[in-house]
């Protein structure tokens, strides 16, 4: 079943941003943990179909923006959604479970492993 959001505008999903980031700061104003997480959650997703899937590749390597030691390592590109690896940067080890990562949730990195 394809996502609702796949059919939005660009636009549409810039105002679902900003609509979910109103609701955000309402549920940090009233400190409801679950909503701040699903909120959070949301927003992540609706940025991940902002973004064009052909900019990221199997073998590409990634920063995880929530995870600043981890990098990420690409190997299969699904909808908005990158499978991969994470790699610890201390010390270059791979993650043995296979992860997935809305791609709004990676960032270029110019490090090397």
């Amino acid at each position: 079943m394809a996502h609702p959001y796949k059919t939005y505008s660009h636009q549409q999903l810039q105002e679902e941003v900003e609509i979910l980031k109103e609701k955000l700061k309402q549920a940090q104003l009233e400190d409801r943990t679950n909503h701040i997480l699903v909120y959070t959650r949301k927003i992540e997703l609706v940025q991940s179909f902002m973004l064009n899937p052909d900019d990221f590749q199997p073998g590409d390597i990634f920063e995880i923006i929530q995870e600043p030691d981890y990098l990420f390592e690409i190997i299969e590109i699904s909808g908005v959604t990158a499978w991969g690896y994470k790699i610890y940067k201390g010390d270059g080890k791979k993650d043995h479970e296979q992860r997935g990562k809305l791609l709004a949730q990676l960032r270029q990195t110019t490090e090397c492993i």
